[in-house]
């Protein structure tokens, strides 16, 4: 067994999982990379990573100043997780819609969380951050996930070519949910690269509905890494494709046995849907970003246990 011997050479390399029960008879082959193997629990890790690099390498973060990140959930997680390893203080502004669990992690790691009214959204989150960025520009370090290349490269150089390694030319389609628009602008660039005939598909909520981790590129406040003009097809998730969506998550788990996030359950729905269309012979890849542990206290997973009866105890 190897050693390792810091946490975020545990970040990356994520496996790819085949799975047989989700598709059925003459469907295409339909895989899933499974993104809450890297250290901190999700692809944000990737992100949060190159982030704090490239930061540090252009002189922006030294020792004593303080990251701060608006963030849906798990980029701050990545970035609190990454400041206790490398001796940062972090400050992370999120909207109060996010799960309990996500709030108890970053707090977990030692970070400043700032909650900020659910009516906002993320577009709120942002605008706390930079009215903080404004009032003390000593104090904060701004790691820009919404418009920091290095969002793009950390997919372009590695999530991208792990993809390639793994599949070579086999790999018809690859399904990835746009939220800063880090992922799927970094894998279309670099698979199109490679083989232009690999499909590049885009799953995001339609404009309205909330889906934790994704938004749409016209909410306000937009990502300036979203290039949808880069893809193959844009999905938006309606509230009644929502619904199928979190069927998915409980399908994948059921059937599967793994456990699924809200926003893998839309890559996941979308990406069944491809591997139907395309039909056997072919390949598609769906990305998922987190698992569902950090989900369990949402609508996503239902209780479903039931009290022993008396003839049963």
């Amino acid at each position: 067994m190897a050693i390792y011997y810091d946490a975020t050479d545990l970040i990356g390399n994520t496996p790819v999982l085949l799975l047989r029960r989700l598709t059925g008879e003459g469907d295409a082959e339909l895989y899933a990379k499974l993104e809450w193997y890297n250290i901190g629990g999700s692809i944000k890790d990737r992100t949060a990573l190159n982030l704090i690099e490239h930061a540090e390498a252009a002189g922006v973060l030294k020792k004593g100043k303080r990251i701060i990140e608006a963030t849906s959930g798990n980029t701050g997680i990545a970035l609190a997780m990454l400041g206790a390893i490398r001796g940062y203080d972090v400050t992370i502004v999120m909207s109060e819609a996010v799960s309990e669990e996500r709030r108890k992690i970053i707090s977990a790691y030692g970070a400043e969380l700032i909650l900020t009214p659910s009516s906002l959204g993320t577009a709120g989150a942002i605008e706390m951050k930079e009215r903080l960025l404004q009032k003390y520009p000593d104090r904060y370090v701004a790691v820009d996930q919404f418009s920091d290349p290095a969002n793009i490269l950390a997919h372009y150089q590695r999530t991208a070519t792990e993809i390639i390694k793994d599949f070579g030319h086999s790999l018809d389609a690859v399904v990835a949910t746009i939220g800063t628009g880090g992922t799927t602008s970094g894998l279309a660039l670099r698979l199109k690269q490679f083989d232009r005939r690999i499909r590049v598909i885009g799953v995001t909520p339609a404009l309205g509905v909330r889906i934790q981790g994704i938004r749409n590129p016209r909410e306000p406040r937009p990502s300036k890494l979203v290039h949808t003009d880069w893809l193959d097809e844009v999905v938006e998730i309606t509230e009644e494709q929502k619904k199928e969506c979190f069927r998915v998550a409980s399908l994948a788990a059921s059937r599967e046995g793994i456990l699924i996030g809200m926003s893998s359950s839309c890559a996941l729905y979308v990406a069944m849907k491809e591997a139907s269309r395309l039909g056997s012979g072919h390949r598609v890849l769906a990305i998922l970003p987190d698992s569902g542990y950090k989900y369990l206290s949402t609508e996503l997973y239902q209780d479903r246990s039931r009290r022993a009866s008396p003839d049963e105890a």
